[in-house]
């Protein structure tokens, strides 16, 4: 998986946590085009450097851009 563009698009602060809506854009072979999916992270604290958004994003939510990446693969194969 190559990861394109990893961008913090919002972040809310609510009661008990700080709500961070990233944008990633990512691409793999098995696909025809690139995808920008927005992922939500919900920490104690606000996150606002780069580096750690993206060791979040590659490690913690790796597994759901594989199953993001699975489904679109099914999507575009799909014969009508």
């Amino acid at each position: 998986m190559k990861f394109l563009n990893i961008e913090l698009m919002n972040v809310y602060q609510t009661e008990l946590e700080f709500e961070h809506w990233i944008a990633v854009t990512y691409q793999v072979p098995i696909l025809k085009n690139e995808y920008t999916v927005n992922l939500l992270v919900i920490m104690d604290f606000e996150i606002k450097d780069k580096a750690v958004l993206e060791y979040m994003i590659k490690e913690w939510r790796y597994r759901d851009l594989v199953r993001h990446s699975c489904q679109m693969y099914i999507m575009e194969n799909k014969e009508f």
